[in-house]
């Protein structure tokens, strides 16, 4: 047993040197500013397409599975590649106008909000129920508006006036939309041998071990993913219905809103409902109610019947854990760590518990030899 020990502390000791050799290397490269800043750069600007064609990986993937039965695989892929561009086409036509005319409007009405929204908080302030409560100075909000309505103003104007950087913008985004298909399309074709190309760095002794922990992360990931987008799409339908009925403005912006902030769990949804309730509430305090009703009504439905079954058998993660781990992401990281800190962690979990249950494996059968 004390060998056992020996040989475990050895281990812990082994890992602990590189972990901190990889902090040592990484400070030191920050140092060396020629050294460091262009792998900051390449990294940068691998990370966003590498990340949107994982997602697009693990979405496509059970579809070209199916496909591959009956074609060769890159032409399947080369035809779903087919059914996207005419789904995304249809779409376009069905709700790009809707869409452009909402957000040219909102665009233009940015100036209007922002002085109804000062004019109301100043209303708010002057009322005597507020004022003998002594919530004035907490109302203070006038000059955070003014700074947020002149940085708005201040890009929508840069947008328009800059035409070299609207350039540069459409140039990135069409490069994006050229380097993530080319991306997509290899892990589609090659993907699934990632993990026996992995193994190969292995001994064979250990492969045994190591196979089932790359299995288990895949099929997290695989489901996380299919799950959220999943979730997102039906709490976007929600919201959509839900504002067009109480006549809510801008209604598909703020549903679209809505649903790409439900990727940061717990807090998301609440960031997505602001520029709702603000919107509503410029129109009628009766009509903000009503969009938080719907949003709280809409959230019971989300937590009670969708995530446990979509996400929560996946994950088997305690919403204090969650909420904690968005917080500190969101911290350090922005809104990219708080989309990233629930799988990140599912991640390291996995990893974690086959190593720990492979540790007491071992243990137990030591203690059974030398018993």
């Amino acid at each position: 047993m004390l060998a056992e020990e020996q040989i475990m502390y050895k281990k812990v000791l082994q890992i602990g040197s590189i972990i901190i050799m990889l902090f040592l290397i990484i400070y030191l490269g920050t140092l060396v500013d020629w050294i460091f800043k262009p792998l900051v750069v390449f990294v940068q600007t691998l990370f966003i397409p590498i990340l949107f064609a994982g997602i697009l990986y693990y979405l496509l993937r059970p579809l070209v599975r199916v496909l591959s039965h009956k074609l060769p695989r890159a032409l399947a892929i080369v035809t779903i590649y087919i059914a996207l561009i005419g789904v995304l086409v249809s779409l376009g036509s069905l709700i790009g106008p809707e869409l452009q005319r909402q957000f040219s409007n909102f665009i233009s009405s940015m100036p209007s909000i922002v002085k109804e929204l000062q004019l109301l908080i100043a209303q708010t302030q002057e009322n005597e129920s507020v004022q003998r409560i002594g919530l004035g100075d907490l109302l203070n909000w006038q000059d955070q508006i003014e700074q947020l309505g002149a940085v708005l103003g201040g890009v929508i104007g840069e947008l328009a006036t800059n035409i070299m950087g609207f350039i540069g913008t459409v140039f990135n985004t069409l490069l994006l939309f050229i380097i993530i298909p080319f991306i997509l399309f290899y892990l589609l074709k090659e993907g699934e041998k990632l993990p026996n190309y992995l193994l190969k760095f292995v001994s064979k002794e250990k492969q045994g071990e190591i196979k089932p922990i790359l299995t288990n992360l895949d099929q997290t990931l695989s489901r996380y993913i299919q799950g959220v987008l999943l979730v997102c799409l039906f709490i976007g339908l929600l919201y959509y219905i839900g504002f067009v009925s109480i006549g809510l403005e801008f209604a598909l912006i703020l549903a679209i809103f809505g649903m790409v902030t439900n990727v940061i769990p717990y807090v998301g949804p609440w960031i997505g409902a602001i520029p709702s309730v603000i919107v509503a509430l410029l129109h009628s305090p009766m009509q903000a109610v009503l969009v938080l009703i719907i949003v709280v009504v809409i959230q019971q439905i989300e937590s009670i019947f969708v995530q446990p079954q979509v996400i929560g058998r996946t994950m088997s993660i305690h919403p204090v854990t969650v909420m904690i781990l968005v917080l500190v992401a969101g911290r350090f990281i922005g809104i990219v760590g708080m989309v990233l800190a629930i799988p990140t962690y599912a991640v390291v979990k996995v990893i974690a518990t086959h190593f720990y249950r492979l540790w007491k494996v071992r243990s137990s059968g030591n203690e059974e030899v030398n018993g």
